[in-house]
């Protein structure tokens, strides 16, 4: 009964060497789920071929989803895959931000909120991609110019929307660790590029109805740097843990 009572008592460390080594593993999940989604969005955008322009016809539209079929639905499934790693992803920059602000919350809810919405934005964008995909053997949607151009411009429209909710998460996320609060300040600079590489793509989204080169890899380009510093700021993470970098430096904190 002794030993039992004892294990109750803290007496050299014992419990809180523990709940640090279950913290440490956690956070190691957690910033594994960070790399988990950059590698599946990869995987998804690169699979399938270049879409039609955004001014092309419908004719056009419908056979590239009629041709590539399997590809994209597979590429959307791979890409929702990726959004729930990012869910998990979120959970854990909530929790090591809670802690960096001492329960304050000044940043932890606003990054944590933007990437819900940005998941949320991204998987109802997929929507219209997938509907004509998964529709395009039945002729009275693939040829039908109206249903097929109204799904097209919802697709660039919802992708325009995820680009602004990805900026927001990103100037929030970029802000916590220009503090001190995540990672370091050098990767928070990069991640003001991030952000206005995201908002300029997401804005533009809404004015530019002709195709345009420049534009079209502009795009590319703020995805790809959005989710390579998601993956950077990962590994970093998962190389080392955000519990045992706030007890060697000590950062500043947010009270």
């Amino acid at each position: 009964m002794v030993n039992d009572v004892s294990g109750w008592f803290d007496f050299g460390g014992g419990r809180e060497g523990t709940r640090s080594m279950d913290e440490n593993r956690w956070e190691r999940y957690g910033a594994a789920a960070g790399i988990a989604f950059a590698v599946l969005v990869l995987i998804s955008f690169f699979m399938v071929p270049s879409p039609p322009h955004v001014d092309a016809g419908f004719r056009k539209i419908g056979d590239y989803y009629a041709n590539h079929r399997r590809a994209i639905l597979t590429s959307n499934v791979i890409g929702t895959f990726g959004a729930l790693a990012f869910i998990w992803f979120l959970g854990h920059l909530r929790h090591v931000l809670n802690r960096a602000e001492g329960g304050v919350e000044a940043l932890s809810p606003i990054v944590y909120g933007a990437g819900i919405a940005a998941i949320v934005v991204g998987i109802l964008a997929a929507i219209p991609a997938t509907v004509l995909a998964y529709s395009a053997q039945e002729e009275a949607i693939n040829s039908n110019a109206g249903i097929v151009r109204l799904l097209w411009d919802m697709n660039t429209v919802m992708y325009s929307l995820l680009f602004l909710t990805m900026g927001l998460f990103a100037a929030a996320a970029a802000l916590a660790m220009v503090r001190k609060e995540l990672v370091g300040p050098w990767l928070g600079w990069v991640g003001i590029g991030v952000t206005a590489l995201a908002w300029t793509s997401g804005t533009a989204g809404f004015y530019v109805t002709k195709y345009s080169g420049f534009w079209t890899g502009f795009t590319i380009v703020a995805i790809v740097a959005f989710v390579a510093w998601v993956l950077l700021a990962s590994v970093v993470m998962l190389r080392r843990p955000e519990v045992e970098r706030a007890a060697a430096w000590e950062p500043v904190f947010a009270h």
